[in-house]
């Protein structure tokens, strides 16, 4: 299977602490870093692009005013992953007709050859948990093990769940075909 290395090199680090002490540069420039992935991300969880924009620049903000708290520099990464998660969850819950549902397309952006709205239509059969697993697993690299502390649940149930939602994801695949 896949799997991708989660590591702070040693310049992401430094600008870290750069950035708890108020260096908003330091900031911008790891906002730079990973708002690729974090879109992406979001895209996946909200269905929308323009909702995920929000959430990702809500999820930014919140995270730059309460930088000071972060405890580790090494844990910017997933603490950052974290609130941008809470932050489309947040707005979900807000959201009682998703755009999907309007009359109009919305336009989308090309990522590594697929269209977010292609890679929000291959994940709509997951159930927002799923999702949520696949996204942190295959978009932002993240282990089992760190998935589980990211959602609270078991590592073992992870996998379990996220075995289930690739399963369902062949089938849908197949089926379409």
């Amino acid at each position: 299977m896949f799997r991708m290395e989660v590591v702070m090199t040693n310049t992401e680090w430094m600008l870290v602490g750069r950035a708890k002490n108020g260096d908003s540069h330091a900031f911008a420039t790891l906002y730079e870093t990973y708002y690729a992935d974090l879109y992406r991300f979001a895209v996946c969880l909200m269905k929308s692009t323009i909702s995920a924009e929000d959430a990702v620049s809500s999820a930014v903000l919140k995270a730059y005013e309460n930088l000071p708290k972060l405890r580790k520099n090494d844990s910017f990464r997933s603490w950052l992953f974290q609130i941008t998660a809470n932050e489309c969850r947040s707005q979900l819950k807000k959201t009682v007709t998703y755009l999907e549902d309007q009359d109009w397309q919305e336009p989308s952006v090309q990522e590594d050859g697929y269209e977010t709205s292609e890679i929000a239509e291959i994940l709509s059969p997951l159930s927002d948990e799923e999702r949520l697993i696949i996204t942190l697993s295959v978009f932002a690299g993240y282990t089992s093990r760190e998935i589980a502390g990211i959602i609270h649940k078991r590592e073992g149930s992870v996998r379990s769940i996220k075995s289930r939602a690739f399963a369902r994801l062949r089938n849908s695949i197949n089926n379409s075909l």
